[in-house]
Parts: C-alpha cells; sequence; structure tokens
C-alpha cells in the first residue's frame, strides 16, 4: 500500500503527558484542541503526574484550562486560552510531552525522550518571583 506525504502529516502520536504550573492557583481541565483533560497544582506541587497514551496531532494548537482555588477567589472555573498558539513538532524518540503553563498565559509544549522536568523559563521565572522551590 502506498502513503503519501499529506497522508503521513494526519497520524496522531501517542504521548506520555506532564502538565507544569506556574501559575499561583491550581487549574483544572486543561485542554489541547479539547482533549487532554489535565490539572495541576501551583507551582511548586506540579508536574507529577503522567497521562500515558495521549494521542495529539502534531501542528499549532489551542490550549485552555480553567482556574480552580478557594471558594471565592476571583475568575474560579472560567476558561483560560493560552495567549499563545504553541506548536507541537515530533523529535526522534520523543514519547514524552511537557505542556507548561506560564503567569503570563502562554503555553509551551516540549516533547523529550526522557520524563519531562520543570523549564527553564519556569524555573527563572519563578525564582524572580520568588517561588522557586530550591
Amino acid at each position: 500500500m502506498l502513503t503519501n506525504a499529506c497522508d503521513a502529516k494526519l497520524t496522531k502520536p501517542s504521548f506520555d503527558v506532564v502538565l507544569f504550573n506556574y501559575l499561583d492557583r491550581p487549574i483544572f481541565e486543561l485542554l489541547i484542541d479539547g482533549t487532554v483533560d489535565a490539572s495541576s497544582d501551583a507551582y511548586p506541587g506540579t508536574g507529577s503526574g503522567i497521562m500515558i497514551g495521549v494521542g495529539i496531532s502534531l501542528g499549532q494548537k489551542k490550549v485552555t484550562w480553567r482556574l480552580d482555588g478557594p471558594p471565592g477567589m476571583k475568575n474560579n472555573g472560567e476558561t483560560i486560552t493560552s495567549k499563545n498558539s504553541p506548536e507541537l513538532v515530533a523529535i526522534p524518540g520523543g514519547r514524552y510531552l511537557g505542556i507548561h503553563v506560564y503567569p503570563d498565559y502562554t503555553v509551551d509544549l516540549i516533547p523529550s525522550v526522557g520524563i519531562p522536568r520543570v523549564s527553564q523559563r519556569g524555573q527563572q521565572e519563578m525564582a524572580e518571583a520568588g517561588r522557586d522551590h530550591d
């Protein structure tokens, strides 16, 4: 059977996904193009769960999440859309995907061969905000 290059782009790679939340409050129901459904505590209590075998197509992504927090906290339950449209790219041997949500409501999608860790940008921003746990 022959496959052309256009058909090859339609495949959905499978990733083991880890969410990193650098906000000062928990987030829940993070979605990438309407799928994934991840949640995370605020930094530094983030990046501790792995969702196995999540199929996500490559390319530009729409990332949304809902804010959580103590009862009565402003914007609880509101859906936030990332200010950027991050692009998901494949890397050779890339099995993992780190989703990084930053305080300016931008997102990085960082594929990796090994289990994702806190991003360099996340570490730097948390240190500058006095929220670094090291």
